[in-house]
């Protein structure tokens, strides 16, 4: 059996351009309402999308009744923020909840003028089924002045609108001052510098790095800091060993890699050194958060710094017989030292687990 209450014809704005430019409060609930704000914000912006979405919803709503009854179907209009995102999504189900605690509804039919709001579907769905999605494509003059007045205009939204502002003007700034610099600093090795730098940005975005560090800097501060403390310490060793190692003549490029992880960084430490404490930062980090925070602190986090410390030795033992001046007794011996102490801790963690 169907569930029993009115179908909800709902116009989602997640940038919340209706609210931000007539300065209105959403949610917007009922024709009359709708129709009104539809006509105010199409006379302000007649060349905007969400008009016609608006639009299309109360067109929908109106076919709606036709088949289903007067009183059967309703229609609102519902924002998020000008900055879209996770802020955005909670406001956006805020309202939706306000909507639904004021009429019984059994279903929405979304209606949307892009992918951007059709991306709130999910959210919509969590809360009420969603019986179809409208997608309303406002169409263009095909010849070629409209298309090229239709080019401009989006050149302008591009340049003038902030959320695209930082990609359409920021990165090329940042390409034209960077090229710049280095074209003084180090002439011969600006294009690989340069893709390096785009490369390890793309990797960023395309993992999603960036809101991961946003998400750690936000709970884990030290973990964060300490983070940040190990790439520094990590790009300080190795390119303090590749100084180190350049003028060697090596055979082989493990032998390089030997000579490279035994290079002396200061008076007291090699380049393992530098390696093993780096590595162990993020967890020390993670466990005075732990500390700080009042949780408990897992037995796997220290376990993992002792083992870590114990293969520093195992790397410099490795090192040494690459460089051909090791001795295949002593690597063996501390790898055999480390396995017995990953065996340990494997079991000590276990053991920790049962007893809770």
């Amino acid at each position: 059996m169907s569930r029993p209450g009115k179908v909800l014809v709902l116009c989602v704005d997640r940038d919340n351009d209706v609210g931000a430019l007539l300065g209105i409060k959403t949610p917007i609930i009922g024709e009359e309402a709708v129709l009104k704000t539809a006509l105010e914000y199409i006379l302000r912006r007649p060349d905007d999308s969400d008009a016609n979405a608006m639009f299309a919803a109360i067109q929908t709503l109106r076919e709606m009744r036709r088949m289903r009854g007067h009183d059967s179907v309703e229609v609102a209009v519902i924002a998020g923020l000008e900055e879209e995102g996770i802020k955005a999504d909670i406001k956006i189900l805020k309202e939706l909840d306000e909507i639904l605690s004021k009429i019984d509804v059994s279903g929405v039919i979304l209606v949307s003028d892009g992918p951007t709001d059709e991306a709130v579907a999910p959210l919509i769905q969590s809360r009420v089924p969603i019986i179809s999605i409208r997608r309303v494509i406002v169409q263009q003059a095909r010849g070629v002045e409209e298309t090229f007045v239709l080019l401009l205009r989006y050149a302008k939204k591009l340049v003038e609108e902030e959320k695209y502002r930082k990609y359409t003007l920021g990165v090329p700034g940042i390409f034209a001052v960077t090229y710049i610099l280095l074209s003084y600093a180090v002439p011969n090795f600006v294009w690989p510098i340069l893709t390096l730098f785009f490369g390890i940005l793309l990797a960023i975005k395309g993992f999603n790095i960036d809101e991961k560090a946003k998400m750690i800097y936000r709970t884990r501060p030290v973990t964060f800091a300490s983070l940040v403390l190990a790439g520094i310490i990590f790009a300080v060793a190795l390119l303090q060993g590749y100084e180190s190692v350049r003028g060697l003549r090596a055979t082989a490029l493990t032998e390089a890699l030997g000579y490279l992880l035994l290079a002396p960084v200061g008076s007291q430490f090699i380049v393992s050194d530098l390696l093993a404490i780096g590595t162990t930062f993020p967890l020390l980090g993670k466990i005075l958060d732990d500390l700080i925070a009042g949780r408990r602190v897992e037995l796997f986090d220290p376990a993992a710094v002792g083992i870590i410390l114990i293969s520093r030795q195992v790397v410099v033992e490795t090192a040494k017989f690459l460089t051909g001046y090791g001795s295949v007794r002593n690597l063996l011996t501390w790898l055999f030292i480390m396995l017995g102490a990953i065996i340990i801790a494997v079991l000590a963690v276990s053991l920790s687990k049962e007893k809770k």
